[in-house]
């Protein structure tokens, strides 16, 4: 009594699958990257009161099945006699956007109530119990770390993808994200059918994005190649993208976002993509100043050449190097 657990997880751009055939064996396998610009913050506490949690509406359901999920699972650990708690959201990453809101809000509810009762587990097993992880594990990883991240997919008995990269993303570097509040990303069932229902990926486009990940993209974020590894991610999600262009429209999900992205290449900026199903999409720059300029004139194109302005923002925003962030405050 009288602690406070504050969970603090940042958000994530999901940039692509290294296989999407599974001939091999394994499935999926994600690039990502942990950052800054959007958080979720959960706060947990033993309280006297029966009001189990305090939270706008639409969270409710989510986070009363988090608890259940967890307490079932570790009801063992937890005595009949505890008295309620009581979670909060002070921050939390727009849902559908391509930023992981899902995940990052799962493992921060399990990893406040890992720590209210005192319960030893890993991160990786908060999401496994909170049916997290299924196909990506960009977002376990990027609690638990922060970082530019490599996941190795699933294969026939994994439950988690297994973490095969974290490196650190250049601390001059830059993402500009372009955000479109009125439209979301697939979710829910129907990314499930998109899944079950797509053709095939075809094996030589897999293996295509597994040589440019290994050969190109990594070894321009460790020599901070800028040029090179914009040029990898582009490539990485045209092969993606054309992929899931039928069930999401195009290349990308947003044709806004989509005409801004082509505007950013024919600036000369090499990097754009889509974070997982967008509509959130994102340039890569090697400087603040490349940013501000770069933001300046999508900006001017917004407002000079869109109808509802205001349905866009253009934010510049820095990976995050540390992951998630866990105060115990005393009350």
């Amino acid at each position: 009594m009288g602690t406070v657990v504050r969970v603090t997880a940042p958000a994530r751009l999901h940039l692509g699958f290294l296989d999407l055939n599974g001939s091999t064996g394994r499935k999926f396998g994600s690039i990502g990257l942990a950052i800054d610009s959007h958080r979720t913050v959960v706060e947990a506490l033993f309280c006297l009161s029966h009001e189990r949690h305090v939270l706008p509406e639409g969270l409710r359901k989510k986070v009363d099945r988090l608890v259940t999920l967890f307490c079932h699972h570790f009801s063992n650990n937890i005595s009949r006699q505890s008295s309620p708690i009581q979670i909060s959201i002070l921050e939390f990453i727009p849902e559908h956007a391509g930023l992981g809101s899902g995940t990052q809000l799962a493992i921060a509810v399990g990893t406040a109530l890992s720590r209210l009762y005192n319960i030893d587990v890993d991160t990786p097993t908060i999401a496994a119990i909170l049916d997290r992880g299924s196909r990506s594990g960009i977002g376990i990883a990027a609690f638990d770390q922060g970082g530019f991240i490599v996941d190795g997919g699933l294969g026939p008995d994994s439950n988690i993808p297994p973490l095969l990269i974290r490196h650190a993303y250049p601390e001059n570097w830059r993402v500009v994200l372009i955000m479109e509040r009125t439209r979301q990303g697939m979710h829910g069932k129907a990314e499930t059918e998109i899944f079950n229902t797509l053709p095939t990926f075809p094996l030589p486009e897999s293996q295509a994005i597994c040589h440019l990940t290994l050969m190109t993209l990594l070894p321009a974020l460790i020599e901070r190649d800028i040029g090179s590894f914009g040029h990898s991610v582009t490539e990485i999600q045209r092969l993606i993208g054309d992929h899931f262009s039928q069930a999401q429209g195009g290349r990308y999900t947003s044709p806004a976002v989509a005409k801004l992205l082509a505007q950013a290449q024919s600036l000369g900026y090499t990097g754009v993509a889509q974070s997982s199903w967008g509509p959130t999409g994102c340039i890569f720059v090697d400087s603040d100043a490349a940013a501000l300029a770069l933001t300046t004139q999508l900006e001017d194109t917004i407002t000079n050449h869109f109808d509802n302005k205001t349905d866009y923002s253009i934010i510049t925003t820095r990976a995050n190097s540390t992951g998630a962030i866990i105060d115990l405050i005393k009350q």
